[in-house]
């Protein structure tokens, strides 16, 4: 740090005016939308006395009430501090030619590594044509590796693809923060803030200045890269860190932290709506009073603003749930919010970060997951099996919410929200649809019993199976998740009692919360490859045959 920084050598002058002190920056700690500058000025005065310093130029948008300095090294006080805006020119004719040097240098550096990428994407193009002939059953001439040689050559281009990735995010930076100098020749007129600073030293010798402001137009998010390997036993996540800065100044050579400020067609599957039987809201009239005898109207439901809706399920495959097919939802976009969480990040290398507002990549580190890789099918929403691995976190480092760019194997899926992960913690890795895993569900009892002479409760019942059929392509043994949704009962006069349920669906405390809370049921079950599987659900819905009760969701 003491190389970079500014070595004065002086006796102490009675000046009428600061002493200008070009300083660069050492420091820098990202939070949402701002940042934490810290610049370092070395002093060497040969007597005691005030000292008037002057720090400029310092960017126009900077907090003034923010601006201060502490003493970290040598015998010395700050007497003052104060931050106000001044005008001046930028860069004289000596720096601005060696600036232009400099950037001839990196456009040739920049030239050559894009060489690099040609070969390398040249190299991935080979294998790959070589990989699909062995898979047509053909066998090139001279291609003498079996599968696994060519995985692991696979995977070492896609190591080396990053790493020049990362190569040419770095050398872009410098390139763009040499122009971004250049800008203009480096003569027009400019307005810019101007710390100055009243030191007092005790004693001569050293002294190790710190000055730091606020600034905004600064921001951080995590982005995830998810690797999955083929037989879905591991999982690797890569954490890259998205930097964008436009504050005014360019950070070059800077120390780089950040602070966990809180911070799709996504691959995540469908979820199951909240299925309840209420009674219907009465009729109401336009201009007239109601009339007692104001019947209800018979299969509309309404929200609370009003919106009537008519549902209703069974008709097998073919009723309204079972059009429902391939339907895969959204996620949201992820939110900023402070967690609570104290990481502190740190790039393992000083970073030149311009001040132009384009995002750049940094990547911070690795962490391995467990996983147990499993199927989920939801059969009455979506005819296609979802393929997911659920993970534990078990590093120490926790991982904050962002997107996540999903490989299975070499092959790119898509992009998921990956969620806030503390040590220990589990999430579930959605990895698209499994075409080994048909589904279907058909429904096999749909009647209603009429109260009899000594009775006035009307009894309707309805079962439904799911069919499931592992290919017998398929790698192995497979596990299989399937939630099935059954109503729940919004008053007292319906009473809802679940029926047929084979197999025993599970009993766990989760799967108990979900099944008070929403009605949902959870069966887990293991498949061979060609095996099939029937899943069975229902439920008795009892009322007073006066009512006409109707089927919704919430």
């Amino acid at each position: 740090m003491i190389s970079s920084l500014l070595l004065l050598s002086f006796a102490l002058p009675q000046e009428s005016v600061p002493t200008p002190v070009e300083t660069t920056i050492d420091r820098v700690t990202l939070y949402d939308g701002q940042a934490l500058v810290e610049r370092a000025v070395l002093l060497n005065p040969t007597e005691p006395g005030e000292m008037w310093l002057s720090l400029s130029p310092l960017p126009l948008g900077l907090d003034s009430s923010s601006f201060q300095t502490k003493i970290e090294m040598g015998e010395a006080k700050v007497l003052s501090v104060e931050a106000h805006t001044v005008t001046g020119t930028a860069l004289d004719n000596t720096r601005r030619d060696e600036l232009r040097a400099e950037l001839a240098s990196l456009q040739k550096e920049n030239r050559n590594l894009d060489s690099t990428r040609v070969a390398i994407e040249t190299e991935k193009s080979m294998l790959a044509a070589m990989i699909q002939a062995v898979a047509n059953g053909e066998k090139p001439d001279g291609f003498l590796v079996d599968l696994g040689e060519v995985g692991k050559m696979a995977s070492a281009l896609d190591r080396r693809l990053a790493q020049y990735e990362m190569d040419a995010d770095a050398l872009s930076l410098k390139i763009k923060a040499i122009e971004s100098k250049l800008g203009g020749g480096g003569r027009q007129l400019r307005r810019y803030k101007e710390g100055r600073i009243r030191v007092w030293i005790e004693r001569p010798g050293e002294v190790l200045l710190r000055a730091s402001y606020l600034i905004g137009g600064a921001s951080w998010r995590p982005n995830y890269t998810v690797r999955v390997s083929p037989d879905l036993t591991g999982v690797t996540v890569g954490l890259v860190a998205h930097l964008v800065q436009k504050t005014g100044e360019d950070w070059e050579n800077a120390e780089i932290l950040l602070s966990t400020s809180t911070p799709s067609i996504g691959l995540d599957p469908p979820s199951l709506p909240i299925r309840v039987f209420r009674l219907p809201l009465p009729r109401l009239a336009s201009k007239s009073p109601a009339t007692p005898s104001a019947k209800f109207e018979a299969g509309t439901a309404f929200d609370e603003e009003g919106v009537s809706a008519s549902l209703g399920i069974g008709g097998g495959a073919g009723g309204k749930y079972g059009s429902r097919t391939g339907r895969i939802l959204a996620a949201p976009e992820v939110q900023v919010q402070d967690l609570g969480l104290t990481a502190l990040f740190q790039l393992p290398e000083r970073k030149t970060l311009p001040s132009d507002g384009e995002p750049y990549r940094f990547r911070i580190r690795e962490v391995p997951l467990d996983v147990r890789p499993e199927r989920y099918v939801v059969p009455t929403l979506s005819s296609q099996a979802f393929l997911r691995a659920r993970v534990q976190l078990t590093g120490d480092v926790p991982l904050l919410p962002g997107t996540a760019k999903i490989f299975l194997g070499p092959d790119y899926l898509g992009e998921s929200q990956f969620p806030v992960l503390r040590p220990g913690d589990f999430t579930t890795i959605h990895l698209g649809v499994d075409p080994n895993l048909s589904v279907q569900w058909e429904t096999v009892l749909d009647e209603r019993d009429n109260p009899g002479l000594l009775s006035s409760t009307a009894t309707i019942s309805r079962v439904y199976r799911a069919i499931l059929k592992l290919s017998s392509n398929a790698p192995g043994e497979i596990e299989v998740v399937m939630e099935e949704a059954i109503p729940l009962s919004r008053t007292s006069a319906l009473s809802i009692t679940p029926s047929e349920l084979r197999p025993a669906p599970i009993r766990d405390e989760e799967a108990s919360r979900l099944q008070k809370e929403k009605g949902v049921f959870r069966w887990k079950v293991s498949m061979a490859p060609g095996q099939g599987q029937n899943i069975y659900w229902g439920y008795d819905l009892e009322f007073d045959e006066d009512l006409n009760p109707i089927l919704a969701e919430e």
